[in-house]
């Protein structure tokens, strides 16, 4: 899985089009891991994303939960992973929540999207595709993906996306194999045609905290951030958005929404059907094969961000690194179990 946040990569660029029946008594976004199997074995993966979960949910078990999302009506929905296009039964899920959400996306390596896969995902209600794209070559990319024609695979599926009418965008993970170039690397999306470059630190934890020689300094992110915020500007514009997520604005953005009545913004579900409230920590706070996503918004997770339990753990987080200080380790076996509705 990209180290993107799920929380970040919620796409909302036109709400004007938002649909009428958006929903007030539930989350404006979900993040659904559809599965954690993925053909990759990218080195910088913070959730260990490779092998599918023992006890992921069936395909039976995420079509309910696709159905019960769609009843959420919400704004946005991302289906996450894992590579999402491992799961058998992707396009029923696409859909089953499509008709009624504002924006359904998803988020893949590209490597499994040829163009008939991409005219299918355009036909089942998919609006938005995000493509990991780490590099202007082979080199850059393949070398991070662990996959021999990683790049040609996502460039494709870049290319095919467009075609068929998808909104499409890359996301960057920049390391010291690529960070230097990133000022082409932003040329080359936009001759691609993509509507948005999203980059983001590479998340110490999982296989990304055994980066070791390609992990920046701060040094080097001060040069990256200058050529950044420089194309940023020469693209205002012109049809390409440039975003850099930071993967802590919203434990600090989510809280302080809480203390001003705001309810929870995304509900994150895991492949194995576990609620979480952050994709970066081992927080597990109820399951869906126990309870209805409903129960668990109707019993604590419209308000989850105010849960004084949660704000102790949040609060040992300031920056990246804190991520590999955690305890338990996050993606371990080990959670910490704070179930809204069935507590140990």
């Amino acid at each position: 899985m990209e180290p993107i946040s799920s929380i970040d990569i919620m796409e909302i660029s036109d709400t004007a089009s938002i649909p009428h029946f958006i929903n007030k008594n539930g989350p404006m976004a979900v993040a659904l891991d559809v599965t954690n199997a993925c053909n990759f074995h990218c080195l910088h993966c913070f959730n260990n994303s490779g092998l599918k979960r023992n006890n992921e949910l069936s395909n039976e078990e995420i079509l309910d939960v696709a159905r019960q999302i769609a009843e959420f009506n919400c704004i946005t929905v991302c289906l996450c992973g894992g590579e999402p296009m491992s799961r058998s039964n992707i396009f029923e899920v696409i859909e089953c929540i499509s008709n009624k959400t504002g924006y359904l996306n998803m988020v893949s390596n590209g490597s499994l999207i040829s163009k008939a896969v991409a005219s299918n995902l355009k036909k089942s209600g998919l609006y938005l595709l995000q493509i990991s794209l780490d590099g202007i070559n082979s080199m850059q990319h393949d070398t991070l993906r662990g996959h021999e024609g990683a790049f040609i695979k996502a460039v494709s599926a870049i290319e095919y996306a467009k075609e068929a009418g998808l909104k499409t965008i890359t996301s960057f993970a920049p390391n010291r194999l690529n960070y230097r170039t990133i000022d082409k690397y932003i040329d080359f999306c936009f001759k691609l045609g993509v509507s948005e470059v999203r980059a983001m630190p590479m998340i110490p934890m999982g296989r990304g905290g055994k980066l070791g020689p390609l992990t920046m300094n701060s040094e080097e992110y001060i040069e990256f951030q200058q050529v950044f915020r420089t194309k940023k500007r020469e693209y205002q514009g012109k049809g390409l958005m440039l975003e850099w997520g930071d993967p802590i604005d919203h434990y600090i953005r989510m809280p302080n929404n809480d203390r001003l009545g705001m309810k929870t913004y995304c509900m994150e579900i895991k492949s194995d059907g576990s609620l979480t409230v952050s994709t970066y920590l081992p927080i597990i706070v109820g399951n869906v094969r126990n309870h209805s996503l409903k129960e668990y918004w109707d019993n604590g997770y419209d308000t989850i961000w105010g849960n004084t339990q949660i704000q102790g753990y949040i609060k040992k987080i300031q920056n990246i690194y804190d991520f590999d200080e955690f305890e338990p380790k996050p993606y371990s076996d080990e959670v910490i179990d704070l179930d809204l509705l069935d507590r140990p």
